[in-house]
């Protein structure tokens, strides 16, 4: 379910950029990696120096496509889809890779000039831009928080006049000759003072073939492509197709809530729903990086985007803003500290009050509860009531709820905590401090839902959708090229 690693994205340019080279799809498709290579060897060699994968050698790309013969399986059937697609969506490109020969770059290149380091360029100018003059003049028009929020775009195909044309924007120097673009001369960076410049740039370069920005998500069956922000009303399109809005919660998705940190919000009727959780903690010991985030989920072979951080304060504060303060990072952070001192309480009082077997397991005092001042607080009062209320399970008293989350074997490694296991320990801690403040912040997140209005209720759940997924209007046109369940 992971999105694509970055030999991925840098095999799909290479498997895109041979295609180029012959001009026609791969059919029929080599039955595998090895018989693909043995029969491309020589456009492999033929492309090298249009294909831009810095920090991923062809032996990493050997090895893994060898080793995951499904990403073997999406690259071949992505690059014959965008062959196909662009009759129609981007005729311009699908004539530059037709004959025979190569004309394009497939890149995943970074850096002073080159083309995703352009855009980058350009996109941290237009980030400030937006951002101070919302400062100065009160305005909140929408930001992001880095540039893979706005674009999600993992390769992109470009010409040379293309790849020109953004080094030179991004330099910062004046342009030798002006672009139009619609009514606008652009001279410089400093014309791209709002997103919609930019993006009506990109546009405008989609159309000429001069740029094709790709989002890859493995697809080893059937592809489709979709463009978003590209074509008029393809967004829209997509959100009343798949029916998007508020479809309800799961503050348990089993019959034991212990059994889960997380929560999901709906947001179709079907298996496609918004995941809020704790990304995975990073860092050693009891205080490691925690990272709350949304997350679509559903699709087969992968994630259809993601946002964490002060995103989901700034998304839901659009249509309620005591979400959005509820959901500030501050906020946020502030949950997460105190529920790695309660999860620290607890662990302190159940352990004084245990004792190890002949084994070295833990042996909890069958009689004894966890005392009430350890779970006397905000925090725990919340997520008590909010099992009882988003859960058809019956629990008793809050002693009880909290000694039995305590005692359950999915705290610890392996369900178990040895004596001389400190490692166990620490683990413990960590993932009741998720269980709580993953509970907590998930349980207020569907009490604002449910306490909205209709209205208000499908607004937030659809711009949490269209940030999380970069099909804002703000967002950047793009192409998505993914298996047939995603988003």
């Amino acid at each position: 379910m992971a999105d694509s690693p970055k030999w991925a994205e840098a095999a799909q340019a290479l498997f895109s950029a041979v295609l180029d080279y012959e001009g026609k799809p791969f059919d029929p498709k080599p039955r595998n990696y090895a018989a693909f290579k043995r029969k491309y060897a020589k456009q492999i060699r033929a492309v090298d120096t249009h294909v831009k994968h810095p920090g991923v050698s062809l032996g990493q790309i050997d090895h893994n496509l060898t080793r995951y013969p499904d990403w073997y399986d999406s690259s071949i059937n992505i690059a014959n889809k965008i062959f196909s697609e662009t009759k129609s969506i981007a005729r311009k490109t699908h004539n530059r890779i037709k004959p025979q020969g190569i004309e394009l770059f497939y890149l995943r290149d970074s850096g002073r000039g080159s083309v995703m380091g352009s855009i980058d360029t350009i996109f941290t100018h237009v980030n400030r831009t937006v951002k101070q003059r919302n400062k100065d003049t009160g305005s909140s028009d929408l930001t992001f928080s880095n540039l893979n929020k706005w674009s999600p775009a993992d390769i992109y195909i470009a010409s040379s006049e293309g790849k020109r044309l953004l080094v030179n924007i991004a330099s910062g120097r004046p342009l030798s000759r002006p672009y139009k673009l619609g009514k606008m001369q652009l001279t410089s960076l400093n014309n791209f003072v709002t997103f919609g410049i930019f993006n009506d740039l990109l546009r405008r370069m989609i159309t000429k073939g001069d740029l094709i920005p790709l989002s890859l998500k493995k697809a080893p069956h059937e592809v489709k492509i979709k463009t978003i922000n590209f074509i008029p009303g393809d967004v829209s399109k997509a959100l009343e197709q798949n029916d998007v809005g508020y479809h309800g919660y799961i503050f348990s998705q089993t019959d034991d809530v212990y059994n889960s940190k997380d929560i999901y919000i709906k947001i179709t009727s079907g298996k496609i729903k918004l995941q809020f959780r704790d990304k995975g903690g990073t860092g050693g010991g009891l205080n490691p990086n925690f990272s709350y985030q949304c997350i679509i989920s559903g699709g087969k072979q992968s994630l259809d985007g993601s946002m964490a951080g002060d995103g989901i304060g700034r998304v839901l504060g659009v249509t309620v803003p005591a979400a959005g303060r509820f959901f500030s990072g501050p906020n946020i952070k502030d949950v997460i500290d105190k529920a790695n001192k309660i999860s620290s309480e607890m662990f302190k009082d159940m352990e004084t009050n245990s004792a190890y077997d002949d084994n070295g397991k833990i042996a909890f005092d069958p009689e004894y509860m966890m005392d009430e001042s350890v779970i006397n607080n905000r925090i725990c009062n919340s997520v008590y009531d909010y099992a009882k209320k988003y859960t058809n399970q019956s629990f008793g008293t809050k002693q009880e709820f909290y000694t039995n989350l305590y005692k359950h074997d999915q705290y610890g490694r392996e369900g178990t905590r040895t004596k001389a296991g400190v490692q166990n320990a620490i683990l413990t801690q960590r993932a009741i401090a998720q269980f709580l403040f993953g509970k907590y912040l998930g349980g207020r997140l569907i009490t604002f839902f449910e306490s909205a209005s209709a209205k208000n209720k499908n607004e937030m759940a659809i711009n949490l959708v269209l940030y999380t997924g970069s099909r804002t209007k703000q967002s950047s046109p793009h192409f998505k090229a993914s298996d047939l369940s995603s988003f």
